[in-house]
């Protein structure tokens, strides 16, 4: 037998030889990491588990919110003119209807200078140097500077006063110059907010702004300098509506705080004689319908996946990777008996139950509402009776949000369980790297072994062979 024989059936022994003495060893890590990869899965069930939890929990605490931010405090608005008046309403809106006539809209100060030649050098020749003035708006000064050089034209100066205003840190104010002709110009200068409270008063240190116009206690026009919107004493830049027969003044077009929960959006003036608008507010039942189904839907997953893992098939006998946990268990009985169960912490005589406004649950427990004309009445009629369903002391979401939040909470019950079979891992990995490494060192020893018997059977055979060709040799002699 020659070496690369012999080399051969080496090769193709020592794969039989480890197998059969390594075979428990390996039946042993495989059954450990078989186990590891059933509690892996098992993790990932944890993980899944505590997002949908996590989301249910979340939206079930927006359904339990009260007052302001109720669900159910959802509300829409029209208008019976939509290009003089707009509205948008809140939970604290009350459902009703409102009349209202706008008289003037709220104006932002505004002065313009006097007409000036653009290319003409009149204004650098009478005010050359440095020009200082101040520009006070609700209490708070704001200086400005700059420097006229003898010789720029009328336009340059107009345009450098304007710079100079624009880059006031923080200034409510702004400025340019305005080419109201190819060959004339004019400065332009107006608050950033309407109403009285944010006007303008000027303190003209060295003349200057007289010597424009812009300070002129008249309006201006085309070619003289003066106000375009200003406070003459009589609210003329403020807002003036009547809102159901009282006289308001607010110095935004925006108005928040007359009708509670309620903001109104001025757009155009009326005249005297024009047709009050109708504003009306009311229940949003679009909005909360569909809040409710989105409610449901994240119930209806969450609710969905855990059946799955806690339930055993009747016909294979699979078990789900929960079954028999009575933690999961218990959440999943409770979470569908306080669904279909009857609230009482609620006032006698209203509802009590959803299958009152129109939600039904199925076989499995999905829950949906089934009749949308009664769930929409049941918001029309009694809507506070509806949202005391869900949001009071014991109410739907009040109660599922404590249920499901000892669950998902960052150290509830399914970060515990995860936790446990984490550990769990852990030491399965420990035991399976330990197990190698013995397997490790005993298959090298068997390899030794294993070569050694092979050089020795080599060797065998080369001595027989020895043999077998001397004996060939003295039986050709003879």
């Amino acid at each position: 037998m020659s070496m690369s024989s012999v080399g051969m059936v080496y090769t193709a022994g020592l794969g039989q030889f480890l197998d059969i003495y390594l075979a428990s060893s390996r039946a042993r890590i495989s059954g450990l990491e078989s186990q590891r990869d059933a509690l892996d899965m098992k993790t990932a069930i944890y993980t899944d588990l505590k997002s949908k939890l996590s989301t249910l929990r979340d939206l079930a605490e927006d359904m339990a919110a009260g007052g302001t931010l109720s669900a159910f405090g959802a509300k829409s608005t029209t208008s019976s003119d939509a290009d003089v008046l707009t509205a948008t309403a809140g939970a604290g809106a009350v459902a009703m209807a409102h009349t209202i006539h706008i008289e003037q809209l709220a104006r932002a100060h505004s002065v313009l200078s006097g007409r000036y030649t653009s290319a003409a050098t009149d204004l650098s020749a009478a005010h050359a140097g440095t020009k200082s003035f101040t520009i006070t708006v609700d209490g708070t000064d704001y200086d400005v500077s700059l420097t006229i050089n003898s010789g720029d034209t009328n336009e340059d100066v107009l345009a450098a006063i304007a710079q100079a205003i624009n880059d006031v840190a923080d200034i409510p104010v702004r400025a340019s110059r305005i080419d109201d002709t190819d060959s004339t110009s004019k400065l332009y200068i107006a608050g950033n907010e309407t109403g009285t409270e944010n006007k303008m008063t000027f303190t003209d240190t060295d003349g200057l702004l007289a010597a424009l116009g812009v300070t002129n206690a008249s309006a201006s026009t085309d070619t003289v300098g003066g106000y375009i919107y200003a406070d003459l004493g009589g609210n003329e830049l403020d807002a003036k509506l009547t809102v159901d027969g009282v006289s308001i003044i607010r110095s935004s077009n925006s108005v928040s705080d007359v009708l509670t929960g309620v903001t109104l959006t001025l757009l155009n003036e009326q005249e005297a004689a024009d047709a009050d608008i109708t504003m009306t507010v009311s229940i949003d039942t679009d909005t909360i319908k569909s809040k409710v189904e989105e409610f449901f839907e994240v119930y209806n997953d969450a609710y969905e996946y855990l059946s799955s893992k806690i339930s055993v098939d009747t016909t294979t006998y699979t078990r789900g990777a929960l079954a028999g946990d009575y933690s999961y268990v218990n959440l999943w009985q409770n979470m569908r008996s306080l669904m279909a169960g009857i609230v009482s912490t609620v006032a006698g005589g209203n509802y009590s139950g959803l299958s009152q406004i129109g939600i039904s649950s199925t076989s499995t427990g999905s829950f949906s509402i089934s009749d949308a004309d009664d769930f929409v009445a049941a918001l029309t009629e009694h809507l506070d009776d509806v949202e005391d369903l869900f949001n009071s002391a014991g109410g739907i979401a009040t109660a599922l949000e404590d249920l499901v939040d000892d669950y998902s909470s960052a150290a509830g019950i399914v970060w515990t369980s995860k936790d446990a079979v984490s550990s769990n891992i852990d030491r399965l990995d420990d035991q399976i790297d330990r197990l190698e490494q013995l397997q490790d060192l005993k298959q090298e020893e068997l390899i030794k072994q294993y070569g050694a018997s092979q050089q020795a059977m080599y060797m065998q055979q080369v001595m027989l062979s020895m043999i077998s060709s001397m004996n060939s040799w003295i039986q050709g002699s003879y």
